[in-house]
């Protein structure tokens, strides 16, 4: 059920247990470059406390925005890659 979402577009599997639906996804990718705009760099404290979610789901986020090239990470940081 959870490939049949993801295949028509419904969720946006990050990790093998770990899925936002499509509207969270966007919310949060608006999220992250909203923060990087405004400071520089966001980190997965300061995204977990805007989110207000835990810190498993928020890395996700990151890790997927990596390796989605969306993100690059410096040190703990994480900014925008140029396109």
């Amino acid at each position: 059920m959870v490939r049949a979402l993801a295949q028509k577009g419904d969720i946006v599997r990050l990790s093998e247990d770990i899925a936002f639906t499509r509207a969270a996804y966007d919310g949060a990718l608006q999220l992250v470059r909203d923060l990087i705009a405004g400071e520089g760099s966001v980190t997965v404290a300061s995204l977990r406390d805007r989110m207000g979610a835990s810190r498993r789901p928020v890395l996700a986020l990151l890790e997927h925005l990596d390796a989605q090239r969306v993100t690059r990470r410096v040190g703990d940081a994480r900014i925008l890659r140029q396109p």
